[in-house]
């Protein structure tokens, strides 16, 4: 595994571990990390997680770097649907595209798997490493990634993103906790 994989593994290991728990005045990366997964819990006892991978959440250091070029300019996009099943874990299902719409409306299509460039298809596979080495565990089984050409979607500037899914539209204001201001 590459050393920024590795560190990057690190630093999500450590972050997301506060997710258990409130926070009491979390340092930058923290506030990003809590602020860009959101985890709802239906009445029937379906979860479903969405998580912006914004580059506020990783440190930046020569060995995330590539991850971090990624992140500003591509919106990265992990979805998970799941439910208990008989046993008592988690059964996740398959999740559909999903698009993604900005604050003025407009709408956005993932990009195929297959037109990903390569610097893109590595954060995807570091992202897939990173999460499931977390507390996420059998549920980041579940993620399924999507990439988005969204120019107008930046996590420090200022708007919305949507994420219309099951039945709900779940959103992020920007600028998210931890940019800098």
């Amino acid at each position: 595994m590459k050393s920024w994989v590795l560190s990057a593994a690190i630093a999500m290991s450590v972050v997301t571990a506060s997710v258990e728990a409130r926070q009491w005045s979390p340092e930058p990366r923290a506030a990003a990390l809590d602020y860009a997964q959101i985890v709802h819990v239906k009445p029937n006892g379906q979860l479903v997680l969405v998580w912006w991978v914004v580059p506020e959440i990783f440190a930046p250091m020569p060995n995330t770097q590539p991850l971090l070029n990624v992140l500003s300019r591509y919106v990265v996009l992990g979805v998970a649907q799941g439910r208990p099943g008989s046993n008592g874990a988690m059964t996740m299902d398959t999740v559909p595209a999903v698009e993604i719409t900005d604050d003025m409306g407009r709408s956005y299509a993932p990009l195929a798997d297959n037109a990903l460039p390569p610097d893109v298809s590595q954060a995807i596979a570091t992202l897939q490493a990173i999460s499931r080495q977390t507390p996420l565990g059998p549920i980041a089984q579940g993620i399924r990634w999507f990439v988005f050409q969204a120019d107008s979607l930046h996590s420090c500037g200022p708007g919305k993103l949507s994420v219309p899914f099951g039945g709900e539209t779940y959103a992020y204001d920007t600028p998210v906790p931890g940019c800098i201001k």
